[in-house]
Formats: structure tokens, sequence, C-alpha cells
């Protein structure tokens, strides 16, 4: 039987501590009875600010072999610990430690050092310290060998402070390591920064009578939950210790250890555990307050590196010109991925544009990179016009991109640009431009295509375009199918005035998960854009599905999709119908002009469950801005409570002979940090106002599109 608890393993460094407590009686006696242990979880608090686990121990004084309420005699804690970036976790190990020149009767050994080759286990070569807590030789007066751990500060001894480990003979038998009686000193290091927010996991297994406990015991199992399902599975063991039954004796006194928490403090920055020891005097299997001699601290500290997700801070991320070589666009994040099956999706969400000031044609390409290389997270983008006409067109730009299955570790995620005739400028017109990466793994289900060439329509008859296909089994009737396309659309080749519609089919059919496109610009055009389409499909069967995409060239010129990119995406999410809120009906909104002022059908309330909560809102429509203009800027923003979030995109467009008439999709992501629990208003607004003040045209949203999506999720 085994009892599985989490905690998490906090950030500079603290310590994995694995209890090895095996009750050791003097040579002398009949009538032992058996060590009996029991874990229950421990709730953030004054004990363990992030949780933890309460460890009760206990004689199992009427022999039902189970650790009753009225048998606990002590109760400790085991809080976060942690590690630094090599791996090197500093562990803390006790051993029963049999009858020698160091202990007459036996007792514990206490042994400490780094996990150098980051195993997770305490190997003999990497104990750098050892000391020993002895049992009395009658039961009486015995004098103890005493340990006690302090805090050391930063300094000779420990760069970035640690552990000082004291030991030696309690010599006047008061219980505590007085000054005079320091015979070792020894240190336990911690690293200067941390590395990873895994989390930790101990389970209990019951250990037959052998070679490990000779009466018997418990297995203390741990290890870190790689594949973060909530238990401590057989291949996520890395450490196992035994706390073991005590031999028939009488009269002899054992050695007890009991784990109590300490709050944060001068002691431990952030908390901790405070490990105490010592002889049972009075023989009632409880380590009172009188019989501990000995009193250790193991500390914890704050996590740095995230897990789950990760995004960019909010802040305006203009590139400048960018030229036909490859830079960096200034937004960078990094993650800590916590399993090796599951995959990172990255979305981005941000303005782009190409060919600037170029006659005929020009192209650039948005690169999202990993550890410095390709990840398949390409997009190109491409204006041409048959007039030749000079061209500056700053559109909204979004994309989704999934990673293969990697192992468990740090990742850096960075977008790069490049221009190929003209130059190419990312982030105008936005305020806050967002590079998320998000780590995709259970509980919630997923399925995924990235296959999928280019495909071309002429007609108002949808074809199927190739691969782009998904085939899945939902769980749960009640859930919802988030559907994810991210591709490269061009419509209309070679007209003014030319459109198109991409649309998703389920099992063969139709759904109002579709948008589409339109560009008019007095000329003849070529317009490649990436874009993303997000979909809410409420009310499908719990059964199995098969997602397809369809293209449509409603105006007869030549669409095309899928041209100049990686690969594309079409990812299908089943998610749960509680912590989210959206809306997804179908409404155009008619023209909108002048100052800030919200877009009708497009508002939600939304329930934030608790205080200090992030939440993730996602709205996916089409948005034309300016209408009949030229080189004017028009936007729109997320509103929160009726004020502006700072979340916005702007669409300007701008060639060197007409005026401008141009619906696209768009897919505005945006992170909202540290709201407040209770009922929030999530809306969006638009603007024609451009840079110096005065207004041109008129702003248009949801046209030929099926939802006009405002989705908000809460963040783990």
């Amino acid at each position: 039987m085994s009892q599985p608890w989490r905690f998490r393993r906090s950030a500079v460094t603290g310590f994995i501590l694995a209890l090895t407590s095996c009750v050791s009686p003097s040579d002398h006696g009949t009538d032992g009875k058996d060590a009996s242990v029991r874990l229950t979880p421990e709730p953030p608090g004054a004990r363990c600010p992030q949780g933890g686990t309460a460890i009760q121990t206990g004689l199992d004084d009427n022999g039902d072999g189970v650790l009753n309420d009225s048998e606990v005699q002590q109760t400790s804690f085991v809080c976060s610990g942690g590690s630094n970036p090599s791996g090197q976790m500093s562990l803390v190990k006790l051993l029963p430690e049999e009858s020698s020149t160091r202990c007459a009767s036996g007792g514990i050994a206490v042994l400490s050092g780094l996990d150098s080759n980051a195993d997770g286990l305490q190997n003999d070569s990497e104990v750098t310290s050892t000391q020993y807590l002895c049992n009395s030789s009658d039961g009486l007066n015995g004098s103890a060998y005493v340990v006690k751990m302090l805090p050391e500060s930063a300094g000779s001894n420990c760069p970035a402070g640690g552990t000082s480990i004291l030991g030696g003979i309690d010599v006047n038998t008061d219980g505590q390591l007085s000054s005079p009686e320091v015979t070792t000193k020894q240190y336990v290091c911690q690293s200067v920064t941390s590395l990873t927010g895994a989390q930790a996991l101990i389970r209990l297994d019951v250990e037959p009578s052998g070679a490990n406990c000779s009466q018997g015991g418990t297995a203390v199992k741990s290890g870190l939950d790689l594949n973060a399902n909530g238990k401590l599975d057989v291949d996520e063991v890395s450490n196992t210790t035994f706390v073991c039954n005590g031999l028939p004796g009488r009269n002899g006194k054992n050695a007890l250890v009991r784990l109590d928490s300490e709050p944060a403090g001068s002691t431990c920055a952030y908390g901790g555990t405070s490990v105490k020891s010592g002889l049972d005097s009075n023989g009632d299997g409880t380590l009172s307050n009188q019989e501990v001699q000995t009193t250790q601290f193991i500390c914890s500290s704050a996590n740095l590196f995230r897990t789950k997700w990760a995004s960019n801070p909010a802040g305006t991320y203009a590139s400048g010109e960018i030229s036909n070589v490859w830079v960096p666009a200034g937004r960078r994040i990094s993650l800590y991925k916590t399993s090796d099956t599951s995959r990172i999706k990255i979305t981005v969400s941000d303005g782009f544009r190409v060919g600037a000031n170029y006659a005929a044609a020009g192209a650039g390409t948005y690169s999202v990179r990993m550890n410095g290389s390709g990840m398949g997270c390409d997009a190109q983008q491409y204006n041409w016009n048959a007039s030749s006409w000079l061209q500056d067109y700053h559109m909204p730009f979004a994309n989704v991109c999934l990673t293969e299955q990697l192992p468990k570790g740090l990742y850096e995620f960075e977008v790069w640009a490049i221009a190929s005739g003209g130059t190419s400028y990312v982030g105008a017109g936005t305020d806050r431009a967002l590079l998320l990466a998000e780590e995709l793994d259970a509980p919630h289900p997923y399925a995924f295509s990235k296959a999928g060439g280019d495909t071309s329509a002429t007609g108002t008859a949808y074809v199927k375009a190739t691969g782009r296909e998904v085939t899945f089994v939902k769980q749960t009737a009640s859930t919802l199918l988030k559907v994810t396309l991210a591709d490269t659309l061009r419509v209309g080749y070679n007209q003014n005035g030319g459109w198109g519609t991409v649309m998703l089919w389920l099992d063969g059919s139709a759904t109002n998960c579709y948008t589409g496109k339109y560009g008019t610009q007095g000329t003849g055009s070529d317009f490649h854009n990436p874009f993303v389409l997000t979909c809410i499909l409420p009310n499908v069967s719990a059964a199995q599905h098969t997602l397809q995409v369809a293209l449509a060239g409603n105006s007869g010129g030549l669409a095309y999709l899928g041209w100049g990119r990686s690969n594309p995406l079409l990812l299908v999410e089943e998610i749960p119908n509680t912590g989210v809120t959206y809306s997804n009906t179908g409404f155009a909104s008619g023209e909108l002009s002048g100052n800030w002022s919200g877009v009708g059908v497009r508002q939600i309330l939304h329930t934030v469950s608790a205080h200090g909560k992030t939440v993730k809102v996602t709205y996916s429509d089409t948005f034309r801005a300016t209408y009949n203009c030229n080189g004017r800027w028009g936007a729109f923003q997320l509103y929160v409570d009726n004020q502006p979030s700072g979340c916005v995109v702007g669409q300007y467009s701008w060639n060197g002979g007409a005026a401008q008439d141009q619906h696209r999709p768009v897919n505005l992501t945006c992170i909202i940090p540290n709201l407040a629990a209770g009922i929030h208003t999530f809306a969006i607004w638009s603007s024609t106002l451009h840079g110096d003040g005065s207004s041109c045209g008129s702003n248009y949203f949801g046209w030929n599109r099926g939802q006009n999506l405002l989705l908000v999720e809460e963040m783990p």
C-alpha cells in the first residue's frame, strides 16, 4: 500500500530529504514494538509556504499493522526543496548504524553531500559529511553523539550560502550541542541559481522482512513527477530508504528522529524543516521536547524558472527596419519542460510588415527558434501588385506551432526575422506583442497534424486541402473542442477585389468555423498572409471524429493555401467546460469610426476563481481598418473592466496609387495577470485614430466569418 503526496522543489537550492530511521534497540530486551509511518498532505501555510508532506510516526502499540491517530507520537514536515543549474541536488540521508566503535549500542548515521551525477541518489562517492547519533548502552545514561545543522551565510565557506553541519559528544547530557562540545564542522553549499520547478513526490510501500529490514518496515520512495500525473511511478523513483521495525528487546532505548515545520524567518528565509533527534529515554515511543538532543534545519527558497507556461513581459517590442540579414526581434522566453512525453505549443500575437517602399513585390519571414536553432515555426509574408507601386502594409500577425516530444529540461524560444525585397518590420501597431510557450500534456487530450502541402482553388465549391486532417476520440460529451488552424492564405490572385474562404469540416460536414479574406488596392495583387483561425465547437459527442480543412476561391481568382511556411498546423484540444468563458457567435460589426469604442457582440463576463490568477484571452475574427483610406492606421484592443489592457494591434495599408479595403483574419492573444477573484468584463474595442490624432474611414469586424470568438481561459 502506498500513499503519495507531492511537494514542489523550490529554487535557489534546498534539500530533498530522504529519511531512513531504523529503530535500533540496545543489546538487551524483549517486548519490542514495530515502528510505523504515515504520510498526510500538508497544505500551504505557516508550516510549509508552498505545501508539502506531514510524516507521522509512532509505535504500533496494538499490533494491528496500522498507525492509528492515538499512536502518532511525532509529526514532521517535508517542505519545498530545490536544485541548481547543473542538477546537483543537496541530499541528506539517515541510515541505521550497527554497534561499532563509533556507537557501542548502534544508532543513526547522518550522511550529506551533493548529487554530483544528478541521478537523484546519494552514492558513496558523493557523501561529504557523516555524523552519528548513538543509542545509550543501558538505555539511560549513554552520551549521545549530537549533530546540529545551522544556516551558513554566503561567504568563504559557501559563496552562495548553505548549511553548516556541527557534530560532537553531548558531554553534559543536556540534549544540546554547545560550542565546547563541537568537534567537527562541515558544509553543504548551495548554488547561486536554481533550475527546475518540477514537482517531487514521496511514496510509502510496505517493506517485507529481508536484507533491508530484518523485521520488515516501510520503504520511503521519492523522485520527480516527470510525467506530471500526480503519481510516483516505478520509473520515477530516484531514492529509496527504509524505516525498519525494531528487534525484540528489553529496556533498551531507541534513537528517534522527528521533523517539524520551520516557518519563514531568520533561520530559513523561505521556511523549511527542522530535523530533531535524540534517545527515547522514557520508552514511550515519542521524541518529546525534553529528549531532543540535536536540531537541524533544511531550508527552502524561491522558484526562478517557469513551468507549464511562460510569456514575454508586457511592453512595446518594435524591431526597427530589418534588411536581408537574419536578426533577433527582441522576443525571448524560457520554459522548463517537466515531462519527456509532452510537447510545447508556441503562440505568437504580433504585427509584421514586409516589402516596405519596394516596387512590385516584397517578402519577409517571421521565425521562432528553439535553443538557437530552427524548430519548424517559420512563416513568410508576401506582397505584390500589378502596377509596380511602392507599398507599405503593416498587418496583424499570428502563428501557432507545436514541438515534437522533447526530453524534459530548459528550453529557450526567440523570434527572428529577415527581409527579401524591401525591408521588414516586427511589432508596429502593437503595444503588447506576445510570445507564449505552453506545455501540452495530460490530463487534457489533444490531437494534431502538421501534414499538408500547397492547395489551390478557383471557384465557389470547396476543395479539401491536402493533409490538414486529424482523427481523434473525444473523451467526454460535456467538454469543448478548441480547434486551431495555423496556415498561410492568398485569395483572388491578380484581382482587385478578390476573396476566398477557409473552412473546417467535422466528420465531412461544414461547420461555422470558417474565415474569409478580401483585398482591394486599386490594381491586381498577390498577398500571401500567415493567419490563425481559432474556434470553439461545443456539443460534440464522445466518439471518434475527423477534422478536415477546405478552401474556396469565391471571386474566381486563384486562392492558395500553405505557401512559404515550415508546415501548417491543425490542432484540436479537448478542454473542460469549466474555468473557461467564451462567445462564438457570428455577427458583423458594421462600420465603426473615431475614438475607442466597443465592438458589438464581442464582450463576455468571466468569474476569476482566485485572487492573483492570470488569464489568457483569445480573440479570433476578421478585421478591416480605415476603409477607403490610404496609409492610415486602424486598431482594436482588449478592454478589461472597461479599461484598456494595452493588448492592442493595428492595421496600416498603403500603396503608391489607390485607397485600401483589406479584410484579413486576425487572432489576438493576450495574457492578463494578477486579477482579483470575482467577475470581470472582457471586451474588444475599436479606433480609427491615426498617430497624429486625426481619423479616416471606418473599421469593420466579422466580414465572412463564422465565429467571432472571444475566449477567456485561466492559466495554471
